[in-house]
């Protein structure tokens, strides 16, 4: 009997040892106020603990909502990753697979790729990443506000909700890849994808005739540190900093190599990683370097203190992201607990945001050794006028040797001046250039050896750099490629305002006679004859080529590619020029450029005028005449679309064929030119 009398006591005890705690738990998690329950808690308790035992214990009543999302349905089309994506209207085929990360390093649970094809893009892009969604991932939403207003490249991200077979995957974080289409629809024209190794893949035409000499020695690797484009750096220095993301650093995002300025661009997109990265890696040292510069952390203290003057309207912005995405993120959790876990996810961004820490997030800042000035040569030390000043006056000059300007020395070369340029040799200006001839007494530059081309007369320019050239004789010169810089012509200015006129340009071995990237034009009474390849070649120009001609004698070479005029991403008013004799096309318009041609003659070329993706052009009062083609309009790039051709009056004489024009690209007609295209282009209706 007594045994029985304990047994039962200690099952009584038991019971009431487990309800205690139990109850204690229910009234803890049913009273505590949801603000203290997404704090931080003492002894080391994690969030996910105390979000566990809510759910258990949490009884007390509240309001759960859902959101809405754009829903992405994926069915499955077979082997090898085939499925069938459908969203709203679209349906696309394409291949699943996993995400992209470094070797080495594990993706995020749940997350895929989906690649589609070039000829059937969704919506725009041939790639998108989907990675499961939680209340955590607004700090996604935040950081994209974010890069939006900063300086950095970065594909859009937002909220949907997968379907999978029939299966509800609940929401997920949809954003583009980061592909070649993704660049040619938003950065520009020059940009290139830095590959795993740090090496970035060759630009311009194969094959030039010139071997210049500065590309003869050992270049060093074009993607390194002290290269990193500064504002860009500390853009996504700071959104690592914000969301705590190491993968950042380690350059997972990647970057981008500007074959125009030779600097280096760091992206940013959202984390495909989880955990820590790969030991290791070219790439990875070579960011962490970027990064923990004393300049580029300064800077992320600037960005940041510049953000946070503006907080106020920060903090709106973010709290307009939170009333879309919080219902759909809540999954129908208890939304008062939701609202205090948001609340505190956001105050715990700004205070990121706003007060980054660099020096404890990235590390101690690390002192980069300013590079030497560029020193004068000093064979030029006899032409010095002024300190910034090199002036050549009448007089012959050969010119047997790479001549590299420092940094704001201008070049005058005064009526008479003949330079004579050894083969591949090249002078690289870092400063304004003028040449001041007339149709008397002109400058002329020429080979030394006829059958030897030499390379470049190169600008680099810093966007408003003056580059004056008037009664210029020039002829026999190629290109130039130095330190990952590319210089496309005979004549090659980069970020240059340049104003050319009165000057006769003849043989040519380059990708092209005068070349300019990123500045301004305004060129005329010139005349281009026997180009190897191209005569003008204009990326992101804005400007004018008025009453030049273009004419081709016998030869050239292969005509693919080549043309009088080509523009890409430019905006330029062609007015009373000739084309004549040209196998190949005229002019060229490509990459979302503007084109305004009036006035001008087409004469006996294998193309008159060619445009595609994207590109639009106003034609009026021009005369074309025994060409074999006129118009030639296609899509060259699904993503881009085809051109927008828009005639008025102008007259056809002879051709063979007018016009030639995909499904992709429109023809219209008009009577007059609409004042506001002509305003668009400098010209007084």
């Amino acid at each position: 009997m007594r045994r029985s009398r304990r047994s039962r006591t200690t099952v009584q005890a038991w019971l009431f040892g487990l309800a205690v705690p139990a109850v204690a738990l229910f009234m803890l998690f049913s009273l505590l106020p949801y603000d203290r329950m997404v704090g931080h808690w003492p002894w080391g308790i994690g969030k996910e603990e105390v979000m566990a035992f809510q759910h258990l214990f949490d009884r007390r009543p509240g309001q759960h909502v859902e959101g809405h999302a754009e829903v992405f349905t994926l069915t499955e089309q077979g082997p090898a990753g085939k499925v069938m994506l459908s969203a709203g209207k679209d349906k696309v085929a394409a291949t699943e697979r996993p995400l992209p990360t470094a070797v080495g390093a594990s993706p995020i649970p749940g997350g895929l790729a989906l690649d589609f094809a070039v000829s059937e893009p969704f919506r725009g892009t041939t790639g998108l990443v989907l990675v499961p969604a939680d209340l955590r991932s607004l700090d996604v939403l935040y950081a994209q506000a974010v890069a939006d207003s900063l300086a950095i490249p970065s594909p859009r991200a937002g909220l949907v909700k997968l379907v999978r077979n029939g299966d509800e995957l609940g929401p997920f974080l949809a954003q583009e890849l980061i592909t070649p289409e993704y660049l040619l629809r938003n950065v520009p024209t020059a940009m290139a994808l830095v590959a795993a190794d740090g090496t970035v893949a060759d630009a311009g035409r194969p094959g030039t005739a010139a071997g210049d000499t500065m590309r003869t020695g050992t270049p060093g690797p074009l993607v390194r540190s002290t290269r990193f484009d500064t504002a860009a750096t500390a853009a996504v220095g700071l959104l690592a900093c914000a969301e705590q993301r190491t993968d950042l650093l380690d350059g997972d995002a990647g970057a981008l190599h500007d074959r125009v300025t030779g600097r280096v661009v760091p992206l940013y997109r959202m984390r495909l990683r989880s955990g820590a990265a790969p030991e290791g890696g070219t790439l990875p040292s070579i960011f962490r370097e970027a990064f923990s510069s004393e300049r580029t952390e300064a800077r992320i203290n600037r960005l940041a203190a510049r953000l946070r003057a503006d907080s106020a309207a920060w903090a709106a912005r973010f709290l307009a992201i939170d009333s879309i995405a919080v219902p759909v993120l809540a999954k129908g959790r208890n939304i008062g607990l939701v609202q205090a876990e948001v609340d505190h996810t956001r105050e715990q961004f700004m205070q990121r945001l706003f007060h980054p820490a660099p020096a404890t997030f990235i590390g101690a800042p690390v002192a980069v050794p300013t590079p030497p000035a560029i020193p004068l040569d000093p064979w030029l030390a006899q032409f010095r006028t002024n300190p910034d000043t090199l002036r050549f006056v009448r007089g012959k000059y050969a010119i047997d040797h790479d001549l590299v300007l420092p940094k704001g020395m201008a070049v005058v070369l005064e009526r008479g001046t003949r330079w004579f340029i050894a083969p591949g040799v090249s002078v690289v200006v870092n400063g304004e250039l003028h040449t001041r001839g007339t149709d008397l007494n002109p400058v002329f530059i020429r080979p030394q050896d006829d059958a030897q081309p030499f390379g470049s007369i190169a600008v680099n320019g810093t966007g408003d750099t003056r580059v004056r050239i008037r009664g210029l004789r020039m002829s026999g010169g190629s290109d130039l490629l130095v330190d990952g810089i590319r210089h496309g012509g005979m004549l090659s200015f980069i970020r240059a305002d340049v104003r050319m006129d009165h000057c006769s340009i003849g043989t040519t071995y380059g990708d092209a006679s005068v070349s300019l990237q990123r500045g301004t034009m305004a060129m005329s009474d010139c005349h281009l004859a026997g180009a190897a390849h191209s005569f003008v070649d204009l990326s992101e120009v804005e400007g004018s080529v008025e009453r030049c001609a273009f004419v081709q004698p016998a030869g050239g070479g292969n005509t693919k590619g080549r043309s009088g005029i080509g523009l890409r991403a430019s905006r330029m008013l062609v007015r009373n020029c000739t084309f004549a004799g040209l196998p190949f096309v005229a002019l060229r318009s490509a990459r979302d450029s503007k084109v305004l041609l009036t006035g001008c003659q087409f004469n006996d070329n294998a193309v008159a005028v060619r445009g595609s993706d994207g590109s639009e052009l106003d034609v009026d009062g021009c005369t074309f005449t025994g060409n074999a083609k006129v118009f030639v309009l296609q899509r060259d790039q699904v993503v881009l679309g085809g051109a927008i051709l828009t005639l008025y009056a102008n007259t056809m004489i002879g051709n063979t064929t007018e016009q030639e024009a995909d499904t992709a690209s429109k023809v219209r007609t008009g009577t007059t030119v609409d004042p506001k295209v002509l305003r668009a282009f400098g010209v007084q209706p």
